[in-house]
């Protein structure tokens, strides 16, 4: 399962957390619509965000809490938006001066996330986030201010984490194999190991129409497994691994929509690639997913926050990617033994 619920994403650029404290990356669990997370008149500010050392610009959701039916006021951008522009700074060591704590002043841009009726949250209008293009170090502790108008304060403290690179595969990828294989990483510092780590594999293929000129791409997601950094490190051979059934890339491939609703005889494919995305995770995600489903008797709605005057959750995120081929014994065995999905053999 995913450990982030994905608002809003752009090529090599942060993802942004959902707008809404109690509804935010709660994919899996079920919510009432009646929300009255404070009493009324109490204003909190809500920080939703992560600090990613891979990322050109890193963003931060800034709301407010609200009293009222979920469904029929999240829709209404003044009840959980500032009417003005927050101060927020980031202060620690960054990439253009690393040998200096400086502060990076976040400015303001608004994006639109258009209307989708499965999502209270999506209501069509714009949306503010807070960034700044700081290039951020690797395993630095930066702290962030926000100071609101009436003189509220809100800190939080959080360290970033290790870049990764990913060993094995090393050139391309086979599923042929009977038995189970693996993929290998290792963080760039050694020893810094992450809360938790997710491996998601993503097959690209081009598809045309035999009898005309149009091509598209494609991709087919594949989760193939996470785990705590204790859990997947070997201490042995000093790298992370998590271990996937190669045989299950075509059983995936033809529950994909795109290979289902659109394959008719005269649809031809082309393998593109197979890229590995390894995501580690701060451990104030990870401790916040662990509470918010942990099923607690005690109380209806654990809390967890590191937002010291707020709520909400500043974490820290580290992506690493790799593209590799996919073998000649993969695309044999998709044009020999799956005729019916269209991939060919281009031969170079």
């Amino acid at each position: 399962m995913p450990i982030f619920q994905i608002y809003f994403t752009m090529k090599k650029l942060n993802t942004i957390f959902l707008m809404a404290v109690m509804f935010s990356m709660m994919v899996f669990s079920s919510c009432e619509t009646d929300v009255d997370i404070y009493a009324e008149g109490n204003e909190t500010t809500i920080v939703y965000g992560y600090l990613d050392v891979d990322a050109d610009t890193n963003f931060l959701k800034i709301t407010k809490s609200f009293v009222g039916n979920a469904i029929e006021t999240a829709p209404i951008y003044s009840a959980s938006n500032y009417d003005y522009k927050l101060d927020v700074q980031l202060r620690g060591r960054f990439a253009d001066n690393p040998n200096v704590v400086s502060v990076a002043a976040f400015d303001t841009i608004s994006v639109y996330k258009p209307y989708d009726s499965n999502s209270i949250f999506y209501s069509g209008r714009n949306q503010v986030l807070y960034y700044t293009t700081r290039k951020l170090k690797e395993n630095e502790e930066y702290q962030l201010t926000i100071k609101r108008n009436d003189g509220v304060e809100l800190t939080s403290k959080v360290k970033t984490i290790s870049g990764s690179s990913i060993r094995k595969p090393t050139y391309s990828i086979s599923f042929e194999s009977p038995v189970s294989n693996s993929i290998d990483w290792r963080p760039n510092t050694t020893g810094e190991l992450a809360a938790y780590y997710e491996v998601v594999g993503y097959f690209h293929y081009k598809q045309f129409l035999q009898n005309g000129t149009d091509t598209t791409r494609h991709t087919m997601k594949w989760v193939m497994g996470s785990g705590t950094g204790e859990q997947l490190w070997s201490s042995s051979d000093k790298w992370l691994s998590i271990r996937y059934t190669p045989k299950d890339f075509y059983n995936r491939l033809q529950a994909d929509d795109n290979i289902v609703n659109n394959s008719p005889d005269f649809v031809g494919r082309i393998v593109e690639g197979f890229e590995i995305v390894v995501t580690s995770t701060g451990e104030e995600l990870y401790n916040y997913i662990l509470i918010q489903n942990s099923g607690s008797a005690i109380q209806d709605t654990p809390e967890y926050t590191n937002i010291e005057n707020g709520m909400g959750i500043l974490s820290s995120r580290s992506q690493c990617r790799k593209l590799v081929e996919v073998s000649d014994l993969t695309i044999n065995t998709l044009e020999r033994d799956y005729p019916q999905w269209g991939f060919i053999r281009i031969y170079k």
